[in-house]
């Protein structure tokens, strides 16, 4: 199967100018290639019949060669062809939204869409980017926790595209002044997927992220799964079985924080258990347990969700975020009082989740008592395995390894292949930097000490920051200094 850039390409070929572009819509065929032998190679899904065989061997010449392509992906190369305009297809800026719904129900739209969908998918993305520019409609997808462009549409196709997401979500169609908010459902492969749909008005034109979350029933990831350091699991999970108590994952946004503490759930969700998460939105579904999402339009607040918790009698809570002090404390008194407690907090590191809730309000007492552990995590994109070298690290990567206590003589990386559409990566690991509450760092931290002073007290207790546990991921050969630095480059090493 060619790929989506190789049909892109064939789409404003030469070869496929010698066609209708609705002919070649309607069969669901493209030329791809002139072959030596004086014929050409055509992308199509399935045998085609006979007059359309003898259609495109008359104006490419014979044999053919077939190669297997989805209808959705040929017909989407179609759509982003720029020759395609005369076709109908405009971005028409006073369109009523009568048309506008009947322009996001063409089929040639229907399809571009569910091919962008299904192009994400198998390729593994997280989310989806159409973003408005003055002479194109650029689609990148966020593989591995970075952006890739993967197509650019013609500017009279952004209307179209757009405006089917917006059908699909639910939202006002008609709408281009505001930013709108809404969920789609699509399912690809067989595999139902909950799509987060978020508009903003943008200088050339409305742009459109969409965070692909996965509903499917194979359930959460185990810890061991995630690629943490096995030094780090035994201690997070001490803590984790402990019976009360407040466990905090840290670190920004895409960092897998979800993804642990569900992993953490899977442990914990046993039939002697009742476990209650409340979040914004439910991203995973969690067999077992009573799963609540947020609905701040019928007020239903975090510290609202939580209050109706403690009354259904659980054993273990999970708090999606906290986001303001009155969740917080409610989240730490329920501690306190016999439950065990997970949540997220965005903190570059895992001392600043206790300075972090320190500023929010709460009494430093109450978090000595109650806070068990701080897993702050970065994700790192690992090393391809279908194409890794490897080499001598340079004098920079030798320094950087060397400020973290590792010594290397040779590293891996990748070089770029079809496995990893030439990033030289595949797949992420989870690197951490665990804190458990020790005597002394409860006595600094209720004396008032501040940040500085929390981290060397941490360090000295042996707790490994963030960037040095990654380049120990570097020394096993999973990843690299540079991509290191990307993720860790900014934070604090006390």
């Amino acid at each position: 199967m060619s790929d989506a850039r190789d049909l892109r390409a064939a789409a404003a070929g030469e070869l496929a100018r010698r066609f209708p572009v609705p002919w070649l819509d309607e069969h669901a065929v493209l030329p791809l290639e002139a072959t030596p032998d004086g014929g050409a190679r055509v992308a199509a899904d399935g045998p085609l019949p006979d007059q359309v065989r003898d259609t495109l061997a008359r104006r490419l010449g014979s044999p053919l060669t077939i190669v297997a392509t989805e209808a959705g992906a040929i017909r989407a190369a179609l759509l982003a062809a720029p020759r395609l305009a005369p076709t109908g297809v405009n971005d028409r800026a006073g369109e009523s939204a009568e048309e506008l719904r009947a322009l996001a129900s063409r089929e040639p739209v229907v399809q571009v869409v569910e091919a962008l969908f299904a192009e994400a998918v198998r390729a593994g993305a997280s989310d989806i980017h159409l973003e408005s520019e003055a002479d194109a409609l650029r689609i990148r997808l966020r593989l591995d926790g970075v952006l890739q462009e993967t197509q650019r549409l013609g500017p009279e196709f952004r209307s179209a595209v757009i405006s089917r997401l917006k059908v699909l979500a639910g939202l006002d169609i008609a709408e281009r002044r505001l930013p709108q908010d809404g969920r789609a459902q699509v399912v690809v492969d067989q595999r139902a997927l909950d799509v987060r749909v978020a508009t903003l008005p943008a200088l050339h034109g409305e742009s459109v992220v969409l965070r692909l979350l996965d509903t499917g029933h194979h359930g959460p990831n185990r810890l061991e799964t995630l690629g943490f350091d096995p030094v780090l699991l035994p201690a997070w999970r001490q803590a984790l079985h402990a019976g009360s108590g407040l466990l905090l994952v840290s670190g920004p946004t895409g960092s897998g924080k979800t993804t642990t503490l569900y992993a953490a759930l899977r442990e914990r969700s046993t039939p002697g258990v009742k476990v209650v998460t409340v979040e914004d939105p439910v991203e995973v579904r969690l067999a077992g347990a009573v799963q609540l999402p947020v609905n701040l339009r019928t007020g239903f607040t975090f510290a609202q969700a939580l209050r109706a918790m403690l009354r259904h009698d659980p054993d273990v809570l999970l708090v999606g975020e906290m986001r303001d002090a009155e969740t917080a404390e409610i989240a730490v008194r329920a501690a306190l009082t016999g439950h065990l407690v997970l949540s997220t907090v965005h903190t570059t590191d895992a001392v600043g989740a206790l300075v972090r809730l320190r500023d929010m309000g709460l009494a430093p007492y109450l978090l000595a008592a109650t806070l068990r552990a701080v897993l702050a995590q970065r994700l790192v994109r690992r090393v391809c395995a279908a194409c890794a070298v490897e080499r001598v690290p340079d004098a920079a990567e030798i320094a950087a390894l060397q400020e973290a206590g590792v010594t290397v003589s040779r590293m891996r990386e990748g070089h770029g292949c079809p496995a990893c559409r030439g990033t030289g990566f595949h797949g992420r690991l989870a690197v951490g930097e665990l804190l458990t509450v020790t005597d002394a760092l409860t006595d600094a931290f209720c004396a008032g000490a501040p940040l500085g002073t929390l981290r060397a007290v941490a360090q000295a207790a042996g707790v490994r920051p963030l960037r040095h546990a990654g380049m120990d991921r570097v020394a096993t050969g999973e990843t690299t200094v540079a991509e290191v630095l990307r993720v860790t480059g900014s934070d604090p090493l006390g």
